[in-house]
């Protein structure tokens, strides 16, 4: 018998995108697969297209079993599950402002989960010397987590 993974005592902060949604953005991500690797720039190109957030497409990829994002040195990978109830969105979103911003230097994966739903929103920080794991994680904490590994 599985013990339910525990959810924050304090109540959500946002709303999760739809799941039909998800579906449709994902389907749109699967074809950007179709024409190369999903890096930060297709991404973030896409959503610039469609004139929707990038964080929504990489919520998308997170549910795409067969859809992987590369990785690089530094990679913030982000819970783009329920952590959506709490902010990972906007975490998420940073992270790809920053991505631009810096022209790049890093990568962004998204997870359905990282197993610590009780500190919502999730990050983790993937570098060469570690792993660093970032609770209730804000869009401000990220830019300064990635400032800090770039540097």
């Amino acid at each position: 018998m599985t013990t339910p993974t525990p959810t924050p005592n304090r109540a959500p902060t946002h709303k999760d995108v739809d799941l039909h949604r998800l579906a449709g953005l994902g389907m749109e991500v699967e074809e950007l697969a179709s024409g190369g690797p999903l890096t930060p720039d297709r991404m973030l190109a896409l959503a610039e297209e469609q004139g929707k957030p990038v964080s929504h497409y990489y919520a998308a990829v997170a549910l795409a079993t067969e859809l992987e994002l590369p990785a690089a040195p530094v990679t913030a990978v982000f819970c783009a599950g329920k952590c959506q109830s709490w902010g990972a969105l906007d975490a998420i979103d940073r992270a790809a402002s920053e991505w631009e911003r810096r022209g790049g230097g890093f990568a962004i994966g998204v997870r359905t989960c990282l197993d610590r739903c009780a500190d919502a929103p999730v990050c983790q920080l993937r570098t060469p010397a570690g792993t660093a794991t970032l609770v209730r994680v804000k869009p401000d904490d990220v830019a300064a987590a990635l400032a800090d590994a770039l540097a």
